[in-house]
């Protein structure tokens, strides 16, 4: 038996998760979620972020159908905020942060930046927030949901390239000059967990075709992938922030990012097998692939454990530092792999490469990561000693949440709904009742 079938190791998840939730209700202010420093004081130095306040608000909603005493609030609220402080009354849509307060009639405040452009990226986690709200029954949540996907339809689906727009002037009269592929990856995980909650197939052909652009790019480059296109889709390799060591705008290839596209392959197959329908064959190839390719750039790369940031598109190490998140995002993608070979019929010693994974990346989080049950530390040395982040402060819980639960969920439904169909801790199989089929296979036949 391994460790994913341990019951004390599933309460020693637990355990860190809970602590993570716990802490993260510290970010609550009065327009959303805000960032929190070191030392668990809200940082009014920044403003309160669209994308972090969907995150959190996604993860109170997971807290929520989990039956954690006091998660209602906190993700009743994150939806309210979403709803009523983040939305531009003038030209629709959302603003990407708002200011801490309120203006004297009770609306949020733009911060100065924000009323420049609007963006994808953090919409993204809104309507992931949404469909997690949905999945949890909470006030106000299916209204947002149907808002988002309103503005989604109108700007920023593309149907000429089968992929999301990266970024819009705030009255969407001028679209970006370029596209981002962490706006798409993130786009793939909200219309997989939107699908699910409206019972509608073509947010998972949309995810589907956004992940054989991926699979196509990556193939054709020894199974990496860059983060930067311009507008006619031509990859800008050369494209960085202030330095190729800039980690909003990084150059080269992002090994976090690597191994969630990895995980998202395995999920629109797990969807496609649960729902009767034909899954094409280039997923779990390009779902493998992926993912060796990653631990191979990523791992170890100076004998000490930990994953480098990026790599160029050689697979030689840029920035070497070792950001929590992108552990996360392999211990999800070694998990989820596992899992997609156990569903096919694998035995468990066939996938030992997987559970050894497993071990030592959750053995590096523990020795290395966590500070304390609840607070993990966001950025170590390539040597695993902490340094002063560029981004300062405590991490959001978003990437360790779902890796803590992923060991206890089925591949699909997504994360909200398996739980509210009470599959935590029945990972073994898809769900049985098909949820939503009649429906999806009324829809491909009249296709």
């Amino acid at each position: 038996m391994g460790w994913i079938e341990s019951v004390e190791h599933n309460r020693w998840l637990s355990h860190q998760m809970q602590a993570l939730i716990c802490v993260g209700r510290k970010a609550m202010v009065e327009t959303g979620f805000g960032f929190v420093t070191s030392e668990g004081e809200i940082d009014t130095s920044q403003p309160v972020d669209l994308a972090m306040t969907g995150r959190l608000t996604h993860v109170f909603c997971l807290a929520t159908l989990m039956g954690l005493p006091g998660s209602r609030k906190y993700a009743d609220h994150g939806i309210k905020c979403l709803r009523k402080y983040f939305v531009d009354p003038e030209h629709g849509g959302w603003y990407p942060a708002i200011k801490h307060e309120l203006d004297a009639d009770g609306n949020g405040i733009p911060c100065e930046e924000a009323l420049e452009s609007k963006s994808q990226y953090a919409n993204s986690f809104m309507m992931l927030a949404a469909a997690s709200g949905v999945a949890a029954n909470r006030p106000g949540a299916h209204d947002l949901l149907l808002e988002v996907i309103r503005d989604q339809e109108a700007h920023w689906w593309d149907e000429s390239v089968d992929r999301v727009r990266h970024r819009y002037s705030r009255d969407y009269s001028e679209v970006a000059k370029y596209y981002g592929m962490d706006s798409n990856l993130h786009t793939t995980e909200a219309y997989l967990a939107v699908a699910e909650v409206m019972n509608d197939p073509i947010w998972i052909d949309r995810a589907t075709s956004i992940l054989k652009f991926v699979y196509e790019e990556a193939g054709r480059n020894d199974w990496r992938i860059g983060e930067h296109y311009d507008e006619n889709w031509r990859a800008m390799r050369e494209h960085y922030g202030h330095s190729r060591l800039d980690k909003s705008v990084p150059y080269g290839v992002v090994i976090g990012h690597q191994f969630e596209w990895s995980r998202l392959a395995l999920h629109v197959r797990a969807a496609n097998r649960t729902l009767g329908r034909q899954s094409p064959d280039w997923l779990l190839e390009f779902a493998r692939e992926m993912f060796e390719r990653t631990r191979v750039d990523g791992w170890r790369r100076n004998g000490k454990p930990g994953f480098v940031y990026t790599v160029d598109f050689e697979g030689n190490p840029v920035s070497t530092n070792h950001m929590y998140w992108v552990a996360a995002e392999g211990i999800a993608a070694t998990v989820a792999l596992r899992r997609a070979h156990l569903d096919d019929g694998a035995s468990l010693g066939e996938v030992e490469h997987y559970d050894h994974c497993y071990r030592s990346w959750l053995d590096f989080i523990e020795e290395f990561v966590i500070e304390e049950p609840g607070q993990f530390r966001r950025e170590l040395d390539e040597n695993n000693d902490v340094v002063e982040s560029s981004l300062p402060g405590l991490p959001d819980n978003y990437h360790a949440v779902q890796a803590l639960l992923i060991p206890r969920l089925p591949l699909w439904p997504p994360f909200a709904s398996a739980l509210s169909r009470g599959l935590l801790d029945h990972p073994q199989e898809p769900p049985k009742d098909r949820k939503g089929f009649n429906l999806f296979k009324r829809r491909d036949a009249e296709e």
